[in-house]
């Protein structure tokens, strides 16, 4: 695994052997923050596409507000799903308030465009997405 970027809530990690980015969230945040770090995410990852997935580490995340959740739905995702993405896995929030907002988030994006996996911690994350990616 090989950092590619790092911000002081968020660090980006290269995984060549489950091919994915995995964007690890440090702490709460700020709604500024969350759409900065999710923009460089996106930017990082489209420079190991085609045959890139995305690992979003959500264990220390703080609660998302509405106006943040409306826009990565609405700006970020549609941007994200565009660059071709198939998986995606998410590693779930230790707070509860957090883990409902990361799964209301998740919950609108249709199977179809993207299999999304839920789980409890990263090494979980890469095992799922080794199999994925091959």
């Amino acid at each position: 695994m090989m950092t590619v970027r790092k911000l002081p809530y968020l660090t980006l990690i290269w995984d060549e052997e489950s091919r994915a980015l995995i964007a690890q969230w440090k702490g709460g945040f700020i709604g500024r923050n969350i759409k900065e770090g999710l923009d460089v995410g996106l930017e990082e990852f489209l420079k190991y596409r085609p045959n890139a997935q995305w690992i979003g580490d959500a264990t220390e995340i703080g609660m998302i507000n509405q106006d943040e959740q409306d826009w990565i739905d609405n700006d970020w995702f549609p941007r994200f799903l565009k660059s071709g993405v198939r998986y995606m896995a998410v590693v779930q929030p230790w707070s509860i308030l957090a883990r409902m907002s990361v799964k209301e988030i998740v919950a609108k994006i249709p199977d179809s465009q993207l299999i999304v996996y839920n789980c409890l911690n990263l090494e979980e994350a890469r095992a799922w997405m080794k199999i994925q990616a091959f």
